[in-house]
């Protein structure tokens, strides 16, 4: 049951500002949360995830974003952050670790909670149903923050594949689904082969920028911006697997798109209206903090 999970909140001192990359503050509270009102060992699951391979982690993350889906700064109205629950058995528990603590400390500024409310919640055998019933043959999303792919073991020097194409967003949504989706919601047998041999990208307006996933480490690149994929000949999909396809797509604004997404990357909205403003378009640069 794929949730989503908005918690608001304004800085204790007002006019206070973040640091310039909160992403790796948002993961590291998130995980404290659930450490102080779960366990250790609860936290220490959602941070290495369960064995067998990527992608393991069941949830995540946006970094601090404001009501134009950029950094937060000293004329934004509202932030927030969000994060996505992809397990079914850890949804209850993990809204309670979030909605229990009344401050959250994100480099050397504090803030405190406003609110914390499910914005969607979706059965995945209902998300498969409910897709099927009427399918998509297109499919617009925002990128708000950088989406990106790295190159496997074995397969030379490791890279960053920055381009969103249609094989690898979507077959890294399909190895999610399969991982955290229960029996009830199995993906056709041949969505693999539909992704790989209809879906196409058809328009995109994208620009690269850097990543901060860890303080002190290298940055990663990613695409921001807009991107829309459809069925070449949708006539030769099955509707079943159609409508697969596009539960999947569904499936990408609880889950995230690409690599480190429980760092804060490949968070996507979806942009049905294809102007890509959705996605807040170039991000501003951060103000100067003053002397």
């Amino acid at each position: 049951m794929p949730a989503r999970v908005v918690v608001a909140v304004r800085p204790a001192s007002p006019g206070a500002l973040p640091p310039p990359d909160t992403g790796p503050a948002v993961n590291a509270a998130v995980l404290a949360a659930v450490r102080e009102e779960l366990s250790p060992e609860a936290s220490a699951w959602l941070h290495d995830g369960s064995p067998g391979g990527p992608p393991a982690r069941p949830f995540a993350i946006t970094p601090l974003l404001d009501e134009h889906q950029r950094a937060p700064n000293r004329s934004s109205v509202t932030v927030r952050f969000e994060v996505g629950i992809l397990f079914d058995d850890i949804i209850g528990s993990m809204f309670g670790a979030l909605r229990n603590r009344d401050r959250w400390r994100f480099g050397s500024t504090d803030y405190v909670t406003e609110t914390v409310e499910f914005v969607q919640v979706e059965p995945y055998p209902d998300l498969l149903a409910a897709a099927t019933a009427a399918p998509a043959t297109s499919w617009a999303f925002g990128l708000v923050t950088p989406v990106s792919f790295a190159t496997g073991r074995g397969d030379g020097a490791r890279r960053q594949r920055i381009l969103p194409e249609p094989e690898r967003v979507f077959g890294t949504l399909a190895a999610r689904w399969l991982r955290w989706a229960p029996s009830v919601a199995p993906l056709p047998a041949d969505v693999e082969a539909a992704i790989g041999d209809h879906l196409e990208l058809v328009d995109m307006r994208l620009f690269t920028t850097e990543y901060v996933i860890k303080i002190g480490t290298p940055k990663r690149r990613g695409c921001v911006g807009f991107v829309r994929y459809q069925l070449a000949a949708p006539a030769d999909v099955p509707p079943r697997t159609r409508g697969a396809i596009d539960a999947l797509a569904r499936f990408a604004c609880y889950a995230g798109v690409g690599d480190r997404t429980p760092s804060g990357m490949g968070y996507v909205i979806a942009d049905p209206d294809g102007d890509g403003t959705a996605s807040g378009a170039r991000p501003a640069r951060r103000p100067a903090r003053p002397a």
